[in-house]
């Protein structure tokens, strides 16, 4: 997630330049065969040209509000996972302390297994939302990207195994769903303390009730990660801004050659700048239709579950904290 004010001009220099240079020949293409091959005729009217335009900006816009719409929600799945991660390790704590039946040694002792659990299933989630799909970004400027957030990681499987007893570890290693199976443990063990009487009836259905919300949440996190944006729109939005910037300089040549021939080469900068509004529209909505591909503008997973690590670990009166990620190049990971 991109966290400075205005874009940096680097940023906007790797998503402009491919759109710029052809804005560029498309123009000098256009007065080249119509002042120096002399055919008139590619100077077509302006009025369906701009029939075009107008189509075109009303697809791109819709496309725009769902991409947004795909990353807002997915930045709402993991508010909500923050929050119930906290109201988890809270009730926790309140309950397993609270029971007459056991003791604050052996309390604290399952406190730290479940809450070192559900930060393992943070970073079993994670793993599967950086995991790559063939819908996704593979451009250099993408993979730069990815690079460095790798880069400022600590793999998800060294993390898992720090949080996971050996035997438990054991067990989900060869399971193609872990963050799942982490979730079933959970439920077990809370089982296992209601039978032991460490937890009444009321307090195993509250736990149990936040385990189903954060199976709630991964599998809203899942499901955005697994459905593409439609290739319908994106496929035809980038065809329909295409056709639009390939006709753009001949429906602009009836106005500047009114203007007189000394003017005409005013064509080209103004057919850039047309150009490159209509296409970095279709660019921000490209690169903010899949929230979990690592990029500048996705949603911030690992900073997210880092700030979650360090409150469950704050609740349990260590010290020993991880630090708190900082922005790479003003952006979180």
């Amino acid at each position: 997630m991109y966290i400075n004010r205005y874009l940096s001009p680097v940023i906007v220099y790797y998503y402009s330049w491919r759109m710029v240079l052809f804005s560029i020949a498309t123009g000098s293409i256009a007065i080249f065969v119509y002042d120096y091959l002399n055919w008139k005729w590619v100077a077509i009217p302006w009025l369906p040209v701009s029939l075009v335009g107008t189509a075109t900006a009303f697809f791109v816009g819709f496309k725009n509000n769902q991409s947004y719409d795909r990353s807002w929600e997915a930045r709402k799945v993991w508010g909500a996972i923050t929050n119930h991660s906290r109201s988890f390790s809270a009730a926790v704590r309140s309950f397993t302390t609270c029971s007459p039946d056991s003791d604050n040694i052996s309390a604290a002792h399952e406190n730290r297994i479940i809450i070192y659990r559900h930060i393992a299933w943070l970073y079993a989630l994670k793993n599967t939302m950086v995991q790559r799909t063939n819908w996704e970004h593979t451009d250099r400027a993408s993979e730069r990207q990815r690079k460095a957030f790798r880069h400022s990681q600590v793999p998800c499987d060294v993390e898992i195994a720090k949080h996971l007893p050996e035997a438990e570890l054991a067990s989900i290693k060869d399971k193609k769903n872990q963050a799942t199976q982490i979730l079933d443990l959970q439920s077990q063990h809370i089982r296992d303390l209601r039978r032991a009487g460490s937890l009444d009836t009321y307090q195993h259905v509250a736990l149990q009730d936040l385990i189903s919300k954060l199976y709630d949440e991964q599998g809203k996190s899942e499901r955005i990660k697994n459905t593409p944006f439609p290739r319908q729109y994106a496929t035809t939005s980038m065809l329909f801004i295409f056709i639009f910037m390939t006709l753009l300089p001949f429906g602009l040549l009836p106005q500047f050659v009114d203007l007189g021939e000394k003017y005409m080469f005013l064509l080209i900068p103004f057919n850039m700048i047309v150009s490159w509004v209509f296409m970095f529209m279709e660019y921000v909505g490209d690169i903010s239709e899949n929230p979990f591909e690592g990029l500048l503008n996705d949603t911030p997973i690992s900073t997210i579950i880092r700030n979650i690590e360090i409150d469950l670990k704050e609740m349990l009166d260590e010290t020993d904290l991880p630090a708190k990620f900082s922005s790479y190049s003003g952006t979180l990971f």
